[in-house]
């Protein structure tokens, strides 16, 4: 009969552990070496022994025996005072269940009360799961495991989430499987009380990069009116997001995340709050061909936004002013100003269902969605493009453990007929779900999606994915 090499090493990487679990869990026990134990015979002495001891070694008891009795009596054993072993352990009387209420101040980033169906933009909720004090300070932790399971029915080149820009257009037939848990997340709240200020920082991060590393998603620190650091940026609506399985979400909504230095405060009334940041910038230029050089940020996006809360209904306009540039090899910089609007809407329906929308328009702002800001107008002079999208959706919670959304969404974006044929011009993208929740803090959804490009010379790709996840909310 042959040998198997293979078949010989499975074996023994099955039977190598197995073997030595054996050998642990059956082996007898080695004495304990703080455990001595020396038997005396009452009788015998350091004389008759010949030997002369002057003490007992560390840790070894001494048993007597008498001949006449059948066994060995040890002597009973001194024990030490509880109060000399127990060490004291830090007093925080202020310190009681339901603590966390100290700490839950309302902050500019939240958004809890239109949090229906599912929500994986806003930072968990600081009540309950793991949440550790000290003296006048808390810090939660957060996150999720969520699996993907995706199927694509047509070529698209983004496998990993559903960007419809990368949708080829002319390609052969293909389908795709891709599983993966790129988007699980990590995150910590923490917020000590300053005199009567509740101060908070926050940092998160997921490994939806490349190899999977772990990236940074948000970090920034908050007290009162005041928020520093990386996180959503201004010109965006939290509240009007998709609740979509798909990482990318809608063609039109803004969910870029960047550094920034924001300042909220109520104004007039206590329903209406003005937000005003400096934030960090991008610039995306599509050079004439021929034309050489590097595009310049000259100052940073000046942010802002007002927004109305009136409890079951959130109106948001945000707008956006920047200069940008870009400076031809040799030549000084040439420099144009880029501005934009976003006005967002939510509304509750019912208890139970939650109306959003959204439109966006502006010169400059293509790079907010991944596109250009500027491209050629001419053979050898470019220009700021103008941008148009617009979103509608709806989240519905059927039960406690069912939910659902729908997600249309358009972007379309001013090109020009110097730009490359292949260029995009016009994108579309629908999605709808049903997510369940068997247990607490565990869901599992299908989704639907859709999506189409259109390039500047008309040129036409669609594609369509099914998706399911499971996902694991820490608790």
């Amino acid at each position: 009969m042959r040998s198997n090499p293979g078949l010989f090493t499975f074996l023994f990487i099955i039977l190598a552990p197995v073997c030595g679990w054996a050998q642990v869990r059956l082996s007898p026990d080695p004495p304990n070496p703080a455990a001595r134990v020396r038997i005396s015979n009452p009788r015998e002495t350091p004389a008759s022994s010949g030997t002369a001891r002057t003490g007992t070694a560390p840790g070894t008891r001494r048993v007597s025996y008498d001949d006449n009795a059948d066994s060995f009596v040890p002597p009973p054993v001194v024990t030490e005072p509880l109060d000399s072993v127990v060490q004291t352990l830090p007093e925080y009387s202020e310190l009681e269940s339901g603590d966390e209420e100290r700490f839950a101040s309302q902050f500019s980033t939240d958004s809890s009360q239109f949090d229906i169906g599912l929500n994986l933009y806003s930072a968990p909720p600081f009540t309950g799961g793991l949440i550790v004090f000290g003296p006048n300070v808390a810090m939660k932790f957060g996150g999720f495991v969520k699996a993907d399971f995706i199927y694509d029915f047509n070529p698209i080149d983004s496998t990993d989430s559903f960007i419809t820009t990368s949708i080829p257009v002319g390609a052969p037939p293909r389908t795709n499987s891709r599983f993966h848990a790129r988007q699980s997340r990590l995150s910590f709240d923490t917020r000590w009380l300053s005199g009567e200020q509740v101060v908070r920082i926050y940092v998160e991060g997921d490994f939806f990069s490349e190899d999977n590393q772990f990236r940074l998603r948000h970090a920034f620190g908050e007290s009162g009116s005041l928020l520093v650091g990386q996180t959503w940026t201004t010109f965006s609506d939290v509240a009007a997001a998709p609740a979509t399985l798909d990482f990318e979400g809608s063609v039109s909504n803004v969910n870029r995340r960047q550094a920034q230095a924001r300042w909220t405060h109520t104004i007039f009334h206590e329903d209406l709050k003005l937000a005003l940041a400096v934030e960090d910038t991008q610039f995306n230029i599509e050079a004439p061909t021929g034309i050489t050089g590097e595009s310049r940020s000259p100052s940073p996006d000046f942010v802002g936004h007002l927004r109305l809360d009136r409890g079951r209904a959130q109106f948001q306009v945000a707008s956006l002013f920047r200069i940008v540039g870009f400076q031809p090899t040799g030549q000084a910089v040439i420099t144009k100003s880029a501005w934009g609007l976003n006005f967002t809407g939510v509304f509750l329906a019912t208890d139970s269902t939650k109306v959003y929308s959204q439109i966006l328009f502006g010169e400059g702002i293509g790079s907010y969605r991944d596109l250009p800001d500027a491209a050629p107008t001419a053979a050898n002079q470019a220009g700021l493009l103008p941008m148009f999208g617009w979103m509608v959706g709806v989240t519905h919670d059927w039960n406690e453990s069912l939910s659902s959304n729908f997600t249309y969404a358009q972007n379309d974006l001013g090109t020009t007929a110097f730009q490359a044929p292949a260029d995009v011009d016009q994108t579309t993208y629908l999605a709808a779900n049903l997510i369940w929740s068997p247990l607490e803090r565990v869901k599992v959804g299908v989704e639907y999606l859709h999506g189409t490009r259109q390039n500047v010379n008309g040129a036409m790709g669609a594609a369509h994915r099914l998706q399911a996840s499971v996902i694991f909310d820490l608790p």
